[in-house]
């Protein structure tokens, strides 16, 4: 049975003071394409600042700080994720509005975003006449960064929101919550049911909320959905398979606050247990796990990084 959201107040997790906090997120995956198979593990820093919060939504600062590969069994992925890095510089420092539910709003630096790439782009340049393919890839990023509403939708794809604010910020709990988002694969898109539920009811003795997260496919993978899908793979043996999917995480959160603490997340996607599949598993930890304790009622009026006397930390994009 749900709770009355009218009658029960606190029966949601949302962001209730500003808080400066720094991640280290572990992404394991696994992709497996006919007699290809690549694992990996990668690290991320993020360092996550919650600036202002006010009736709209959330003003946060993101800044990654590392991206690194620990671990691979194919050495080519190594070149590929400092590939991947260098146009992943151009969002190492984001300030956004984010909604009351964990949606991007607005990106406030798209014009820091679009200088970075100028920078990016003249270095590529100096050094095309040595790859015949770079030309092609400077073109095509040059169209993305030109274009503000580009900006915005790379931002709302970043795994920021995915891995932290995972469809249960802002939810009366128990709730659920309907997302459309990319396959593991990226060609094609999957409607999710998400069930989320808390451990015991809100708000937690202790300070800490453990909070589960069960993800429902209601995507109908009809024949013109699984072309779509995985057409572009040329494996005989995926012929027919429907794919089956999981996606589930759980968290533990500081209730007053709203900060998470620790999590983790799982995504699997397999049309043939042989060959082609893909795992994904972020596991989150957050360097401080204290809890704050509630010194006075909750009100969600408008509040800044200022006014919760957070002292030594500064943002760089003030």
């Amino acid at each position: 049975m749900f709770w009355n959201s009218a009658e029960n107040t606190h029966k949601k997790i949302q962001i209730n003071r500003c808080f400066n906090e720094r991640y280290l997120v572990t992404q394991t995956s696994e992709i497996v394409m006919s007699s290809l198979v690549v694992k990996t593990i990668t690290e991320f820093r993020w360092d996550i600042r919650v600036l202002k919060i006010t009736d709209e939504g959330y003003q946060i600062e993101l800044l990654s700080l590392d991206n690194v590969l620990k671990e691979s069994n194919n050495p080519n992925m190594r070149d590929l994720n400092a590939f991947n890095n260098a146009f992943k510089r151009m969002y190492s420092e984001l300030n956004m509005l984010v909604g009351k539910d964990g949606k991007l709003i607005e990106v406030k630096n798209i014009s820091e975003i679009q200088r970075k790439w100028s920078q990016v782009k003249s270095e590529m340049e100096a050094i095309q006449t040595k790859h015949d393919n770079m030309k092609g890839i400077i073109d095509l990023n040059d169209e993305l960064f030109n274009n503000p509403d580009n900006i915005t939708a790379a931002v709302k794809g970043n795994e920021f929101f995915e891995v932290l604010f995972n469809a249960w910020l802002g939810l009366n709990l128990p709730g659920g919550r309907n997302i459309r988002k990319k396959s593991l694969f990226a060609q094609e898109n999957i409607s999710w049911s998400y069930a989320v539920s808390a451990e015991k009811p809100l708000p937690p003795i202790g300070g800490k909320a453990n909070i589960s997260i069960v993800g429902h496919a209601t995507e109908n993978f009809d024949k013109a959905w699984i072309k779509n899908a995985y057409g572009s793979f040329p494996i005989t043996e995926i012929a027919g398979h429907k794919p089956q999917v999981k996606d589930e995480a759980s968290y533990q959160i500081d209730y007053t606050s709203g900060r998470v603490l620790n999590g983790l997340v799982t995504k699997e996607e397999i049309i043939h247990p042989e060959f082609l599949k893909a795992k994904m598993v972020y596991e989150i930890m957050a360097d401080n796990q204290e809890v704050e304790q509630e010194a006075e009622p909750i009100k969600h009026t408008e509040k800044s990084a200022e006014q919760t006397n957070e002292k030594g930390r500064f943002s760089l994009l003030d």
